[in-house]
């Protein structure tokens, strides 16, 4: 395993961090691994779902102009 050493932790930061340890019953370098694990999901996360509008943004790009729109078509049939 790696070890990191982090300087110039500001002292409020790392009270409430500790406090927040103390609450899940978590030593200080357990729920930094938490929180370095959750972040690190987050970021995943985000990307996935920007690579997933760029490819849906993509599609409509690509999609043919002369599509019927099937909205319109249902408004049309309900006003007959």
């Amino acid at each position: 395993m790696t070890n990191i050493t982090v300087k110039d932790i500001p002292d409020d930061l790392y009270a409430r961090f500790k406090g927040v340890a103390q609450k899940e019953r978590r030593s200080v370098n357990a729920e930094i691994i938490v929180a370095m694990d959750q972040r690190v999901q987050t970021v995943e996360q985000l990307e996935q779902r920007m690579a997933a509008l760029q490819r849906i943004n993509e599609r409509r790009r690509r999609r043919p102009r002369n599509v019927v729109d099937s909205l319109a078509l249902l408004h049309e049939d309900r006003e007959r």
